[in-house]
This record gives structure tokens, sequence and C-alpha cells, in this order.
């Protein structure tokens, strides 16, 4: 299921929630070498670094707003993308890549969108 800014994905053997909100974002740039202006130039030359830190701290965010101790490590989310046999082409990840652009584009205006002033973030 997917909401605005969260997405509940079949994911390491279970259904997680994964988050897009400030928070995990905040969390993201704070902890990796990415920024907003560069994640998406990021995400092209590296995905294989980039998809599994998204994914990881969207999680993280999770257990740490509801003050819980993370079950995983990012180490573990690799591996579980890894499970899947494709990488970054498997199907978590596609349905991670899909809610996470589809809250981003969520938040721009309609006409925005109509206009395409603002590039949507692509991965």
């Amino acid at each position: 299921m997917i909401a605005k800014k969260k997405a509940e994905i079949e994911f390491g053997g279970e259904t997680r929630t994964f988050y897009f909100g400030i928070g995990f974002l905040g969390m993201f740039v704070e902890n990796t070498d990415n920024t907003l202006a560069t994640l998406e130039d990021n995400l092209l030359k590296n995905p294989f670094k980039v998809l599994p830190e998204l994914m990881y701290y969207s999680l993280l965010y999770g257990y740490l707003k509801q003050d819980l101790k993370p079950e995983f490590t990012k180490y573990d989310v690799m591996e579980w993308i890894d499970e899947g046999g494709v990488g970054v082409s498997a199907k978590p990840v596609i349905e991670f890549r899909t809610a996470l652009i589809a809250s981003f584009n969520a938040d721009l205006p309609k006409e925005v969108k109509k206009k395409d002033k603002v590039r949507p973030i692509k991965t």
C-alpha cells in the first residue's frame, strides 16, 4: 500500500513500512554523502550505494519515531535487496522508488506539475 508519505512493501521476509517525510530525508542527508541537490546525480552514478541508503533511512525513521530499537542494519537492507536476485531492479526496490518519487511529486503544486517548471525526481 502506498500513501502520501509512507508505503508498506514486502521486503526482507515481511511487510515493512517505509517513510518519506522530512524526518527520513533529514537523517538521510545528515548521515550520507548526499544532499537533496545532488541526490538525483548520485542515484544515477551509483544506485547500488544510494538506493540501499535511502531504503535503510526510510525504514529506520519509522522505528526511531516510535522509540523502538531497529531490528536490522544497513547491511541487512543490502542483503534483502540481493535476496531478490536482481539487485536494484528487484520488485521491492522498484516499489520503493515508485513510492518515493510519488511522495516527492505529491508536494508540487498542481500548476507547477502541469507546466513542468520543476523536474520531478527520477531514478
